[in-house]
């Protein structure tokens, strides 16, 4: 055990409680409400991604992102238990390399650990996949190759793919990454990349797709899986954004993109009308409940090019195809809001509605930045509940970039802006720990509208281009700690 000098936020959980250690372990065993921020002086970090830990022992959360020191830029992942003291903390060079960013983490179902991705630097960028052990040490990192030189390619998203639908063995067990790769040529130009491997490293496929009369092509931010209409298998569902215009600045439409398990295309839908309003999808989930399974939810933002302030889109999609069913916006009453990511809430009463709660950031001429949480209903994706903001504690640009379910309550992060302990530590990550009701000790109510909007899509039939080049390289860990609330604990 961390000794109370190495671990303060442990601390500062138990003058909150008021008990002695060894009056610790009952008062710990249910998970408690808070807001908290993790990271090291003087770096800057930046949160990307939270899931709730179900398999390691000692579960709880873990957090991943980027830090940004004097000697480069690491990857940084955090994992707390459940009140939030941190278990530990570490920074990662992959390869090396001195500018290495992390963007997703997932935990993987045999208990062993986790893997993560994002993008590394060895002359170009490259879409990495580190695998870590419960303990953040590192297993196994490989490399991916890009399509040409002076590309620069990034993973956004990574899950572990599900098993067959069918009574017939499962394989292996695998992972599933997207992301994207900046081309060289022409300037501007993006393809979107799908990569499928096993979790011991191994690659399976490794895809780039484009669009065939719009040369800008694609950006691919979130994954899941969804059953399949002519698979075993289940589809891989992508939720992005597609270039429309001369330039990824107007005219972005909102993507949610399905190929088989292999990578083949089955379809697609590309959102918005014909002008120079974007949307963009950042966040995606599967539907489970009620007359919604196998159905998929997007969320993003959708903001005119020449306007200040976004307002959150969502989509749900039809099972099986790439057909919208529910489109609705939502809007801050006096700034922007965009919706980074969304999970399906548990099922957990009698007479539950099915409802998904999405998460993302509030930030405009008022407010520098709040995180939100909103809750909304599977058929027509409007307002179930209560609605909520949170970092209210601090009147700088805090973010919610990520959402998981934990059982019986929410975890979401992002990036602090606030100097909360006095250190001169100016950002770091954010996490915040609500009830079943998305509440926690500083939340505020979230002043809002909402409509139901039907915007046009259309399909295209994606060129493809297959890539073989990995290489496995090594990855060094570097212990980093600090810690500390900035909502304080809810011991209710």
């Amino acid at each position: 055990m961390k000794s109370l000098k190495r671990n303060p936020l442990r601390a500062q959980l138990l003058a909150a409680l008021a008990l002695p250690l060894a009056g610790l372990i009952a008062p710990l065993a249910q998970a408690q409400n808070f807001e908290a921020y993790y990271g090291e002086r003087p770096a800057n970090d930046a949160g990307e991604d939270v899931k709730s830990v179900n398999y390691c022992p000692r579960t709880g959360s873990i957090i991943a992102g980027t830090r940004r020191v004097s000697t480069g830029i690491e990857a940084l992942v955090t994992r707390v238990d459940d009140n939030g003291a941190a278990l530990w903390q570490y920074a990662y060079r992959v390869g090396g390399s001195t500018r290495t960013t992390a963007n997703a983490i997932v935990e993987l179902r045999d208990g062993t650990g986790f893997a993560l991705t994002g993008s590394m630097v060895r002359t170009d960028t490259h879409i990495y996949v580190l695998r870590i052990n419960c303990d953040g040490k590192p297993v196994w990192t490989r490399v991916f190759g890009n399509t040409t030189t002076g590309s620069r390619a990034i993973g956004y998203d990574i899950i572990e793919a599900g098993p067959t639908l069918s009574p017939v063995p499962p394989p292996p067990s695998q992972l599933i990454v997207v992301g994207d790769e900046n081309l060289p040529a022409p300037a501007g130009a993006v393809a979107g990349r799908i990569l499928r491997l096993t979790t011991a490293g191994a690659p399976i496929w490794d895809r780039a797709y484009s669009q065939p009369n719009h040369p800008l092509g694609l950006r691919f931010r979130a994954v899941t899986e969804n059953r399949s209409l002519s698979s075993n298998l289940p589809d891989i569902v992508v939720a992005g954004s597609a270039a429309r215009g001369t330039s990824w600045n107007f005219d972005r439409r909102g993507l949610m993109f399905r190929v088989l398990s292999t990578g083949a295309p089955q379809c697609n839908a590309v959102l918005g009308a014909t002008d120079s309003t974007n949307e963009d999808y950042f966040g995606i989930t599967r539907l489970t409940a009620g007359g919604f399974a196998a159905e998929s939810v997007l969320v993003g933002a959708t903001q005119p090019a020449t306007a200040a302030n976004p307002s959150v889109y969502l989509t749900r999609f039809n099972a099986g195809a790439c057909v919208p069913q529910a489109q609705s916006v939502w809007r801050d009453a006096t700034d922007g809001a965009t919706s980074f990511d969304v999970v399906e809430t548990l099922v957990n009463s009698t007479g539950f509605v099915p409802t998904i709660v999405a998460t993302g950031t509030i930030a405009g001429a008022l407010t520098q930045g709040d995180g939100f949480a909103l809750t909304a209903d599977d058929a027509s994706l409007g307002p179930v509940g209560g609605q909520f903001r949170y970092s209210t504690q601090s009147d700088k640009r805090e973010t919610l970039m990520a959402i998981d379910n934990k059982r019986d309550r929410f975890v979401m992060a992002g990036s602090t802006f606030s100097d909360w302990d006095g250190s001169g530590d100016a950002q770091d990550f954010y996490l915040v720990q609500t009830d079943p009701n998305k509440k926690d000790q500083c939340v505020r109510e979230w002043d809002f509208s909402w409509s139901r909007v039907e915007l046009p899509y259309e399909r295209f039939t994606p060129p493809i281009k297959s890539l073989q080049l990995t290489s496995a390289v090594e990855t060094e860990a570097v212990e980093t700690r600090e810690e500390g609330y900035c909502c304080r604990l809810d011991p209710n």
